[in-house]
């Protein structure tokens, strides 16, 4: 397994795997009509706005299995002044989850974090029907801080979104050196 930083060739991979895992994992909550016909081009455009004008903050991590995009964080970091780094996206193909790609994407976005800004914690928002991503999360070490309401492309119902915080660093780089999962290097 490869990891590496993303760049403005890994475009069609990104978007075809977010949106593979938009379908898989939110049907039922997104509107069928949008996961079946628009899911792809709204991907696509977001990842082109991503990799053709990133923000400063940016950091888009890809792993790589077989030359094909398997699994991918993006995060902002110190994106928040209470909450610290924002990890916007994080998913790994159905094929390849259970192989710590997931994990890993995490401990190398913490180590990142960690070396580039003041403000330690990590956050994320997951929709609460997405009960395998906040399982994950809290073997993680996340702490759910608040449930808000959002409104998902191509729906007019809201769902509950949920707030997790890593308030450090530090339990996610402990766990990753006492697993030597950031032995590879980048």
């Amino acid at each position: 397994m490869l990891y590496r930083v993303a760049d403005f060739n890994d475009l069609e991979g990104l978007a075809k795997l977010h949106a593979e895992s938009w379908r898989e994992s939110y049907r039922g909550i997104f509107s069928d009509d949008f996961l079946d016909n628009d899911v792809w081009i709204e991907r696509k455009e977001s990842w082109t706005n991503r990799l053709s004008s990133p923000k400063n903050n940016q950091y888009v991590l890809v792993a790589i299995d077989n030359n094909e995009i398997c699994g991918f964080i993006c995060a902002f970091g110190n994106e928040s002044s209470q909450w610290g780094t924002f990890i916007d996206n994080l998913h790994v193909s159905k094929s390849a989850q259970g192989k710590g790609i997931g994990k890993q994407l995490m401990f190398l976005t913490a180590k990142w974090a960690d070396e580039k800004f003041q403000h330690k914690g990590i956050y994320l928002e997951v929709l609460e029907d997405n009960s395998s991503a906040r399982s994950f999360y809290h073997r993680l070490g996340a702490k759910h801080q608040e449930t808000n309401l959002w409104q998902p492309p191509g729906s007019n119902n809201k769902v509950n979104d949920m707030l997790y915080v890593w308030e450090g660093n530090t339990l996610l780089l402990y766990q990753a050196t006492h697993n030597n999962l950031l032995s590879e290097e980048l």
